[in-house]
């Protein structure tokens, strides 16, 4: 007794819209204890993976080899964080992180992770306390990590629990869309009922993108520079499809963009007779924002509160912030970094160019505005962001 196979547990965590799955229960007295007290110990395992940032001290994690904290780095990085889940387990976050306690019955356990998979070279040359895992077939998981628990109190016993990255994307309701910037007339609109769409909330990072090359055994080319690993990857366009392809996304499209970006006048009916296309994320009339202000004051100042509308030039540079969210959850609709899109009604505009590298008075802060590029970042004189898109069946 005392391995997966031998107690026969195995959990699968996945999206909240889709209950964990159970496969074949132990039979034993001490085997069932064993399980209870793991299922009873899942909330806390998961508060670790989904809500990181909230076991983060304020000198930040002690883990040089795994992940670096700055201010600028806002808490969602931290959110089903592989880094900082090993930084924990190796004693970096606090003094006691060797366990999680787990009362059950009146009777104090101790569950612990198990550095029971091989060293990343790339990262470090210690154990790792999960390995990563994707396109796992029938399990459902194409996204997350594979980990090993044991409990103190029954030595030799062990569990192995696969966590999906629930934290990256947000959902897409079902109504009617518009596409493209607001005109007089009502323009293309399309749906997306019958359809389970889920955006990337933030830009694919370099760590991310770290990620994808160790699974693809690129780890030679992986960003060595930890305090570069929150800010978006740098990728031609060939590359990010492939990126997002990996883990059965799709570069993110502008149609679905403008759906995520563009809040609808009537979050309650999704079938409106008009579909009115706002000019920011959080204004329908830009006239009425800073950025309108801008346009027409020689003499306009950024504030703070601006800056977590959009951040332009000027603004402090921050990423993973609660800042610059739209209607739906998606960050940055406006500002900060340019950011690649996948345009199949008008191919060549598949540039958001709203970014930090123009004042608040250009005139590409506008919805539905967007340039073209070639896809070769060499070639831009800007840097260029993106994210992924899935659509479940």
């Amino acid at each position: 007794m005392g391995t997966l196979a031998s107690i026969g547990i195995f959990f699968l965590f996945f999206r909240s819209e889709a209950p964990p799955k159970k496969i074949q229960f132990a039979t034993s007295p001490s085997e069932k204890l064993f399980t209870q007290v793991i299922k009873t110990g899942m909330p806390a395992v998961l508060k670790l993976w989904e809500d990181g940032a909230a076991y983060l001290p304020k000198n930040g994690p002690q883990c040089p080899d795994e992940i670096k904290y700055s201010p600028r780095v806002g808490s969602d990085y931290f959110r089903c964080q592989p880094h900082l889940w090993q930084c924990y387990w190796a004693g970096g976050l606090k003094e006691n992180s060797r366990s999680l306690e787990i009362e059950y019955f009146g009777r104090t356990y101790h569950l612990r992770a198990r550095p029971s998979f091989p060293a990343i070279s790339a990262y470090s040359e210690k154990p790792r306390y999960y390995e990563l895992i994707t396109q796992t077939g029938k399990l459902g998981v194409r996204d997350g990590m594979k980990i090993e628990l044991e409990i103190a109190e029954f030595p030799g016993e062990t569990q192995t629990v696969l966590l999906t990255d629930t934290c990256r994307d947000t959902y897409l309701p079902e109504r009617i869309y518009g596409y493209g910037q607001r005109t007089k007339e009502q323009g293309l609109n399309w749906d997306n009922f019958d359809r389970k769409i889920f955006i990337d909330k933030h830009y694919v990072s370099n760590q991310r993108v770290n990620e994808w090359k160790i699974l693809t055994g690129r780890a030679q080319e992986i960003l060595a520079d930890r305090e570069l690993w929150p800010w978006p990857a740098q990728l031609s366009l060939e590359e990010q499809r492939n990126y997002c392809s990996f883990y059965g996304k799709r570069l993110l499209e502008a149609k679905l963009f403008d759906a995520a970006t563009m809040q609808p006048v009537d979050l309650q009916n999704p079938r409106p007779e008009i579909v009115v296309r706002s000019q920011t994320p959080w204004q329908r009339d830009l006239s009425k924002t800073f950025l309108g202000t801008a346009r027409i004051n020689d003499d306009f100042q950024l504030t703070p509160l601006n800056c977590q509308l959009a951040q332009v030039s000027g603004c402090p540079e921050r990423i993973f912030t609660p800042d610059s969210v739209s209607w739906m959850g998606i960050h940055y609709g406006m500002g900060f970094f340019p950011e690649s899109l996948e345009n199949f009604i008008e191919p060549k505009k598949n540039l958001k160019l709203s970014s930090r590298f123009f004042p608040a008075a250009a005139k590409w802060h506008e919805l539905g505005l967007r340039d073209s590029w070639e896809g070769d970042p060499q070639q831009m004189k800007f840097p260029v962001a993106f994210r992924c898109y899935e659509e479940l069946p």
